[in-house]
């Protein structure tokens, strides 16, 4: 058995071709043909290093063949032996490609080798580039689904303590809901306001699938540039467009075999929605400067803070989009109402950042945990976490978090606009829960209270005699 490369010679005049066989035989496994339609046929047939044809011959020239051996074998060496007369009709070929190299008549054996020697030389050095280049290209791949798997459990660690703390029948219901669907491969919709854990959830839907040990790809529809969308959901192949200087993987072809994760969906734009309906009917992406469509298996959780069904009416979504994206649609409570989970989360988010600040455990003071129970949280969930970060921020050591610490907005509406009695009386609860929390800051020093109220301390005098307090 020979390890020699193979090279097909083809010229239509049998001294032609013996002279050929001669120059090439101690260094090649060498074919023959003698036109252009009997060397497309050994080319099916017979793994080629290279080819070597005379141009003028009938039927067929050298360099149609040589276009032609492109769909059958693509990466061989192509070269034309052809007169100095033909050479101009040769460089469209060469500059298209189609030609590596020309050999003028009448050639030299032994330049002829040295020549042939070195256009398979580079082509050898050119194909172990490529093989590099693509097992490089899987290493990467491989690497960037590892990443997010890793990514994925990071995530799962820090946040699966959020994700399960509720107290309110609301969450307990939309949790049970949700059990039922995590077996399957249907769509979820995901629908509520901005900020009501809309992704965590999805996580909670992923990690309890039999996809969990695949890939979670949260994408924001919304935070793609438009004339990055197409490449960055679908990829793109090297060479697609300018600056296209290697393939990549869109988030559908990483997502394969787990979840990928469209947070607001109603931000698509109309172009984009044509293709992701595509991607859910027929299970399949178009890369860019792909020539065929790369099947995924990809399980769809899409979310929204919009009402799709009015976009569908005002011909911003579409309709057959939005019926499959609405398999199995649940609605996310907002944090008002749902107030049961406000004090838990809290407590939760103070032990989570007082970990993070290296801070002594805090403690709650009673009435600000019912002034932020009070408050309706239009930001939900993620307004509080702010909130709680801020607060252990300003929070004294050993102190309970007393509600001076809590934001303008938070501690004048949660102990006045969601309390019951008249105005007068909630401004007076206010009032009287300030003067208390200035007095315990400042170790009961009327005159350091009423400084940090910018108030006397007569006032702060009255007050307390105002409210029957020592």
């Amino acid at each position: 058995m020979t390890d020699k490369l193979k090279l097909l010679i083809v010229d239509d005049e049998a001294a032609n071709l013996e002279k050929l066989k001669r120059t090439f035989v101690d260094d090649f496994e060498v074919y023959e043909a003698r036109s252009g339609p009997d060397a497309l046929e050994l080319l099916q047939q017979i793994p080629v290093s290279a080819v070597i044809t005379d141009q003028r011959m009938p039927g067929m020239t050298g360099v149609e063949l040589l276009c032609k051996s492109l769909e059958v074998r693509e990466n061989i060496v192509r070269i034309v032996l052809t007169g100095y007369t033909e050479t101009d009709d040769l460089m469209d070929s060469i500059n298209q490609g189609h030609v590596h190299r020309y050999i003028t008549k009448p050639w030299d054996p032994t330049s002829l080798r040295e020549v042939v020697l070195g256009e398979l030389e580079r082509w050898e050095l050119e194909q172990e580039q490529d093989r590099l280049a693509k097992k490089l290209g899987a290493v990467n791949d491989r690497l960037e689904r590892e990443n997010l798997k890793l990514r994925h459990e990071v995530e799962l660690l820090q946040d699966s303590p959020r994700r399960l703390i509720h107290r309110s029948y609301a969450m307990r219901e939309l949790l049970q809901s949700l059990d039922r669907v995590v077996p399957t491969d249907s769509t979820v919709l995901m629908q509520g306001e901005t900020g009501t854990g809309k992704e965590l959830l999805a996580r909670y839907v992923h990690e309890r699938s039999p996809r969990r040990d695949e890939p979670f790809v949260p994408v924001n529809c919304g935070a793609v540039p438009s004339d990055l969308v197409e490449s960055a959901f679908f990829g793109h192949r090297k060479g697609a467009f300018t600056g296209a200087t290697d393939s990549r993987k869109g988030y559908f072809e990483l997502s394969h075999g787990g979840t990928i994760f469209l947070d607001e969906i109603g931000e698509a734009s109309l172009a984009l929605q044509v293709k992701l309906l595509r991607v859910l009917q027929e299970g399949e992406i178009y890369p860019v400067g792909a020539e065929a469509s790369i099947k995924v298996d990809v399980r769809v959780i899409a979310s929204t803070n919009r009402n799709l069904s009015q976009q569908v009416e005002e011909g911003e979504f579409r309709q057959d989009l939005f019926y499959r994206l609405n398999v199995f649609a649940v609605f996310v409570p907002p944090l008002r109402g749902r107030r049961e989970d406000v004090e838990v989360l809290s407590k939760f988010f103070v032990k989570r950042f007082c970990e993070r600040l290296n801070r002594p455990l805090l403690a709650f003071d009673p009435t600000t945990l019912r002034m932020l129970r009070e408050y309706d949280w239009p930001g939900n969930v993620r307004e509080l976490e702010n909130e709680i970060e801020r607060i252990v921020i300003l929070a004294d050591p050993d102190q309970p978090i007393l509600p001076s610490k809590l934001s303008d907005r938070v501690r004048v509406k949660g102990g006045t606009e969601n309390s019951r009695g008249p105005l007068k009386e909630k401004l007076a609860a206010v009032e009287r829960e300030l003067i208390l929390d200035a007095l315990r800051v400042h170790g009961n020093n009327k005159s350091r209270a009423a400084d940090a109220l910018q108030v006397s301390r007569q006032t702060i005098i009255a007050k307390l005699k105002q409210y029957g307090l020592r």
